[in-house]
This record gives C-alpha cells, sequence and structure tokens, in this order.
C-alpha cells in the first residue's frame, strides 16, 4: 500500500514540499535549519500540526529551541508567516531554555490564554530565565489593561507584577523588568513603587524608572525626567530621552535639542526620536535641519522622524 504524504500547500513555492520532507530535514540537519523549510511550517493545519507534535518530541532539547529561535527570526522577517501553535507547543516543554524560547517567540500575541499563562510563568516557574521572559512578556498585556480600561485584569497584573519588585530577594534583573513590565498601569501603587525606584540608591532600578515613567505616558514625571537629561550617565541621558518623547509635551524641547550634540550616539538618536514624537513647529525646524546633515546616521533617524511626525499629524494625507 502506498503511504500517503500531506502536500503543504503555498502559492509561492515552484515546487511542492510534503511534510514529511520537511520533519526529516529538521530531524537530520546538523548545522543552519533551512529558512525555506521552517517557513512551511506557518499555519499548519490541524492533521499536519498532530503530525508535527509528534516529530517534535522526538527531536533534543537543542533542536527543538534553535527551532523555536529560527521561528521568531522569521516570523519577524515575514509578518505573513504565523507560528504560535508551535511556540505554544513549546510552553509546555520540560527544559527552562525551550520555554523561555517559546514565550519570547510569542511577544506579538495579546490573547488572554497566553497573558495568564505568562502571569503563571512569572509567579512560579522553576526557572530564573522562564520567570524573566514571562515578565518582560507582561508589559503589552498591562498596556492593553489600561487602554482598555480593564481593571479587573490591571490589578491581577499589578498585583503579580509588584509582589516581584518588591521581593528584595530577587534579583536586580527581575525586580527592574517587574517594574517595567507594570509601568504603563496608572495605579498609586505602581507610581509609588517609580518613584521608590527612582529615589533608590540603586542605578539599574533608577534607569527602569526612568524607562517605566516614559511608558507611563503621564506628565507628571516630567519634573524628575527633565534634569536627567543631563546625567552624567549616558544610558540615564538615554532612557530620559525616550521617557520625554513617550509623554510627548513641549517642555523637553530645549533640552533634547542639547542632546543633538551629545557625545554618545544611542542619546543623539533617542533625542531625535523623542523630538519627532513631541512634534511642534520648534522641532520639525530642527529635524528638518538634521535631516540634511552630512552625518548619515543623523540624517537618516531625522527623516524617518519626520516622516512619523508627518503620520501624526496628518495620517489620511496621500504624501506620506
Amino acid at each position: 500500500m502506498t503511504k500517503k504524504t500531506r502536500k503543504i500547500s503555498r502559492p509561492y513555492l515552484s515546487i511542492p514540499i510534503t511534510l514529511d520532507e520537511v520533519l526529516s530535514t529538521l530531524a537530520n540537519t546538523k548545522g543552519p535549519l533551512s529558512s525555506s523549510h521552517l517557513a512551511e511550517l506557518s499555519d499548519l493545519n490541524p492533521d499536519s500540526f498532530s503530525q508535527f507534535c509528534a516529530a517534535w518530541q522526538k527531536f533534543g532539547t537543542t533542536k527543538r529551541r534553535n527551532i523555536l529561535l529560527r521561528l521568531e527570526e522569521l516570523g519577524d522577517e515575514n509578518v505573513g508567516l504565523n507560528f504560535d501553535n508551535i511556540f505554544k507547543l513549546g510552553l509546555g516543554d520540560k527544559y527552562a531554555q525551550v520555554r523561555s524560547a517559546a514565550i519570547n517567540g510569542l511577544w506579538e500575541n495579546r490573547q488572554t490564554w497566553l497573558r495568564q499563562k505568562l502571569v503563571n510563568f512569572a509567579a512560579g516557574d522553576a526557572s530564573a530565565k522562564v520567570r524573566l521572559a514571562a515578565v518582560r512578556g507582561l508589559e503589552r498585556f498591562c498596556l492593553d489593561a489600561e487602554l482598555r480600561n480593564e481593571s479587573g485584569t490591571g490589578r491581577q497584573l499589578a498585583d503579580t507584577l509588584l509582589s516581584i519588585f518588591e521581593n528584595t530577594d530577587a534579583s536586580i534583573e527581575m525586580r527592574r523588568r517587574a517594574l517595567e513590565a507594570v509601568s504603563p498601569l496608572d495605579l498609586p501603587e505602581v507610581r509609588k513603587a517609580l518613584e521608590s525606584a527612582f529615589h533608590s540608591e540603586n542605578r539599574d532600578l533608577k534607569v527602569s524608572a526612568i524607562y517605566g515613567m516614559g511608558a507611563s505616558s503621564n506628565p507628571r514625571w516630567l519634573t524628575l525626567l527633565m534634569p536627567e537629561l543631563k546625567n552624567s550617565d549616558a544610558e540615564t541621558r538615554y532612557e530620559a530621552a525616550y521617557a520625554c518623547g513617550k509623554i510627548g509635551e513641549e517642555d523637553p524641547i530645549n533640552l533634547l535639542i542639547a542632546l543633538l550634540d551629545d557625545e554618545d550616539r544611542d542619546v543623539q538618536l533617542a533625542a531625535i526620536r523623542a523630538l519627532g514624537r513631541i512634534g511642534g513647529g520648534e522641532s520639525k525646524e530642527v529635524l528638518t535641519g538634521i535631516a540634511e546633515s552630512p552625518d548619515e546616521l543623523l540624517s537618516d533617524a531625522a527623516k524617518q522622524a519626520l516622516y512619523e511626525l508627518g503620520l501624526y499629524d496628518d495620517p489620511l494625507s496621500p504624501d506620506i
């Protein structure tokens, strides 16, 4: 009896590839994984996904992790590819390196089931690497909860993330990422945590507080942020410029213009992006001048900022 094989139908393929061929290649390849074969794993139908799951269990830990890493790369390069079912499969893996890769691969997914899964991971996974990936992943859900006025969801997320931030036995890395993740939520306890971290003697916590103030988009923080645009530490200046851009008020424009001559290139670029976000006549004039600069990096950044500024000013303009 001839064995039936499922053809993976993709309109851009000149030669059809069977799922058996794809899985065989993945199993036997020791070097870099083929993008063309991996792309065929996008949007598998139920029968094909069941066949993939059976093969997945036979792959080694490193192979499973590498597949997820490559799928994340492919998904970033081509928005038409969707590997969420495979990433979801990886969330249940017994090895932490596979679970964390799966979490990172789902960075665009904003579904309720994933939010709850990440909350559980953040609160109780045995691996610090997985907990950290989950904490980072919760920031977008905090933003969604704030924008949609979902107070119950916001409260659950705040309780989880603030308990991590307030745990002094946790690593600074874990605590600061929890603070960053929770910062979009406009809650008194979140504001208190941001102030506490900002005034902390720990530099990393302060930098994360500055990031969080920007993520909150709350102008109340400008009185603390604007002096940090003159901080001697480049990373602090960078985050302060980014935060001012996120808040979008015109108060820090002159200080941001001064950063265009900063000795640190990243700070210069952050100031350009911030001016583009803030907008207004003065920002446009400055950015237009930079766009004509012989410095290609700054010129390109200014042109991009002007383009985005045009979108904000007139989203229906045919010239944009």
